[in-house]
């Protein structure tokens, strides 16, 4: 190499241009050094929101044990819940009990949906829907849990809407429908409908069911009671009755993927050390789902498309020291300079 270099002025040229390129590539990723954020961040927090049909928000490794909550909702007034689940079945209390003497069929399609109401009801009456969706006893651990929208049944847009999908995890569903505390209305007005693939649709009393998913979406629709009353409050028009676990999640870290294409995040939101975030306040849209990411001494790294969102500009804090500044600019630069120029043009003259 050493006989090389003395011989061969392409050689030299070329070493020096690799020289050159590496030391302006090191500028650049010293000036772009990724670093943690404290949370939460207002900033970081306007950006995790999902858009309908385009893309979904990924908790990455939630930490919810057998029986813990993943989401959970309990009616108030004027909110009707409907349920759609995909590869599903009664648990063997539910089964034995609507169905018995009958065998359980093979995992597929259910709905709880809402009957029609059979008697008159005084304002302010509306008959609430409670949801409890856990982690199975005895299922794997979540690797994730995405949500997202449709609009396939968005009709005039009046519904909220969020669909779970918690991977190869076995997830346990329990609902109840009950009439208001002191209502008018008698429990039978509350009434659901409950389907089991392509069974006719059961009229349920009112008793909790308990079905369980394996592999498939939880679909969850929330529409007014009265349609002339929104189910959404504040200027944004979102709906906050969906609660991630009982209040919050914890996990590893989030991320706004595209529905349907392979590429960067959107925002990729990582923990950097054995700790996790905390994720809350789930907000239902007519166009979007939206959450709050971490909470106070918590810190992450955010990228968003694939480049960091916070960096370390590790050349301008250099430069804003007047001994390494003068250094990098009276003693490396000029250095490096006259060393290229001596192997790599000889001939120029000083």
């Amino acid at each position: 190499m050493k006989q090389l270099w003395r011989e061969s002025l392409l050689f030299r040229r070329v070493t020096s241009g690799s020289v050159f390129v590496l030391a302006a590539l090191l500028v650049y990723l010293g000036s772009n050094i990724p670093r943690s954020v404290a949370l939460p961040a207002d900033d970081l927090n306007a950006k995790s929101m999902a858009r309908i049909r385009e893309e979904q928000i990924v908790i990455q490794k939630p930490h919810i044990a057998p029986g813990d909550l993943a989401l959970s909702y309990v009616g108030s007034k004027n909110e009707v819940a409907d349920i759609w689940l995909e590869n599903a079945t009664l648990d063997d209390k539910s089964q034995r009990l609507l169905f018995p003497h009958t065998a359980a069929p093979a995992p597929g399609r259910i709905s709880y949906t809402t009957g029609s109401v059979s008697g008159p009801q005084k304002p302010g009456d509306t008959c609430h829907t409670t949801i409890e969706i856990r982690r199975a006893e005895g299922s794997v651990p979540l690797e994730a849990l995405t949500l997202s929208q449709t609009d396939a049944m968005a009709g005039a847009q009046r519904f909220r809407q969020v669909v779970v999908d918690a991977g190869a995890s076995t997830m346990e569903i329990e609902v109840h429908t009950d009439s208001p505390a002191g209502g008018a209305m008698g429990l039978l007005d509350c009434h659901k409908l409950l389907t089991v693939g392509a069974a006719p649709p059961v009229d349920l009393p009112p008793i909790p069911v308990h079905m369980l998913v394996y592999r498939g979406k939880i679909d969850l629709h929330f529409n007014p009671a009265d349609p002339a009353l929104p189910i959404w409050t504040g200027p944004r028009q979102t709906f906050e009755a969906v609660s991630l676990g009982d209040s919050s999640l914890r996990g590893s870290g989030l991320r706004i993927v595209a529905a349907q294409q392979s590429i960067a995040p959107r925002l990729d939101v990582q923990t950097r050390s054995a700790d996790s975030i905390t994720f809350s306040r789930l907000k239902l849209g007519s166009d979007m789902l939206k959450l709050d990411i971490g909470r106070d001494a918590e810190r992450a790294v955010a990228y968003a498309n694939g480049s960091s969102l916070y960096n370390y500009d590790l050349i301008d804090a250099i430069q804003k020291n007047p001994i390494l500044s003068f250094a990098f600019a009276t003693v490396l630069v000029p250095t490096l300079w006259k060393w290229i120029r001596k192997n790599c043009f000889p001939n120029i003259s000083e």
